[in-house]
């Protein structure tokens, strides 16, 4: 697929879309005031928009399990009215960061809700990790976690300071804390069988013994200042170890290989294509694409891997589509087929996208925003 030609035809000012910030409410499918919202949109789409070759389409959206699977639901409100027999009830997900895709299944970290909401699409269930519940395990602020290839759950918690791990089954196993006070963790990734916790307060990347909690080295700091990390938000390891971090206080992306070794930048501040006003979540797939989160102008920036611009999706002001106050970011191949009735005709996917809004509900903004990156047959 090429998507050379995008950054030409999307080279608008993000500083315009985002005049139309404040529309949303005026043209959502749903009325905010009636609470009632529909996230499929009436005719798709895409972007860029025509006369744009299209390569990213805007499919539905996740606010709730009455949003995923085939079987209806219902809220706890109804079942008191009517006194039916009970069926599943509608588990809504609170206000989120950072996201995760294993094995067909979405983690979400819900900040607000001291939780792990574990979505699963086929069988439209939401559930949590049974540690949560106890004295060791309750989650504090959990802004991003991970799992390892034995299926642990790994989570990065602001207010405990900590990474926090689960066991397979959602049990509670063990918790890990930084050497430095000032050590707070906000992202967590498993390579090769080691832990990379991402520390903001100390603006580097510390990696454990992903079992003893261990520190065997860390990264992030060079000699030269443009090619350290400066407050680091978010970060990602892609096939061959490559790390790359969003950075709020430089408002770039660094990247390094797997030993810390810098490799390159690009960014900076701004509200222009390529610059970030703030970037959070970040995620690359397998053909080597980087997606970046800018939370400051709402929208996903996607470059190819020489750090070109190639295209932007998410500006505010459409009637679905749109994020507001974007975070975390995940591609995956799984579950193609189960999102394939919202596909347009004649548009075959690759891959989904699935970006978390942190606000913009009252709005029928959902919580995660489902696209999917392909291109139009001919």
């Amino acid at each position: 697929m090429s998507l050379k030609s995008c950054a030409r035809s999307t080279g608008r000012i993000i500083r315009a879309s985002l005049l139309l910030a404040v529309l949303p409410a005026l043209f959502m499918t749903g009325c905010a005031n009636e609470h009632v919202c529909s996230y499929v949109p009436s005719k798709p789409i895409f972007f860029p928009p025509a006369p744009d070759e299209p390569h990213i389409q805007y499919l539905t959206g996740i606010n709730s399990s009455d949003d995923i699977g085939t079987a209806k639901k219902q809220s706890s409100f109804s079942l008191v009215v009517t006194g039916q027999e009970k069926p599943d009830l509608i588990k809504k997900l609170g206000k989120a960061y950072g996201i995760t895709a294993y094995k067909g299944k979405l983690y979400l970290a819900e900040g607000m809700n001291a939780r792990i909401s574990i979505i699963d699409l086929a069988a439209g269930t939401i559930e949590y990790p049974s540690g949560i519940a106890t004295p060791r395990g309750a989650l504090k602020y959990p802004v991003n976690c991970a799992l390892d290839d034995d299926g642990y759950l790994y989570v990065a918690d602001t207010a405990r300071r900590e990474i926090v791990v689960y066991d397979p089954a959602g049990n509670y196993s063990t918790s890990f804390h930084g050497t430095d006070p000032k050590t707070k963790f906000v992202d967590v990734k498993i390579y090769k069988g080691k832990l990379f916790a991402l520390d903001l307060g100390t603006s580097r990347i510390r990696i454990l013994n992903r079992k003893t909690g261990e520190q065997l080295e860390e990264m992030g700091f060079v000699e030269k200042a443009d090619q350290s990390l400066r407050v680091p938000t978010d970060f990602f390891i892609d096939g061959a170890g490559n790390i790359y971090v969003t950075n709020v206080g430089n408002n770039k992306v660094i990247k390094y290989d797997q030993d810390g070794n810098y490799i390159g930048a690009f960014g900076g501040l701004g509200d222009q294509l390529g610059l970030f006003a703030k970037p959070k979540g970040i995620t690359v797939d397998d053909a080597g694409l980087i997606y970046v989160v800018d939370g400051g102008t709402n929208v996903v920036q996607l470059f190819d891997d020489q750090f070109r611009l190639l295209t932007y999706f998410g500006w505010p002001g459409l009637p679905n589509g749109s994020l507001n106050g974007p975070a975390g970011i995940v591609t995956s191949k799984d579950n193609l087929d189960y999102f394939q009735k919202y596909v347009a005709s004649g548009f075959k996917i690759e891959r989904l996208i699935y970006v978390v809004s942190q606000f913009g509900q009252e709005f029928c903004i959902p919580r995660i925003s489902v696209y999917a990156l392909g291109q139009m047959q001919r």
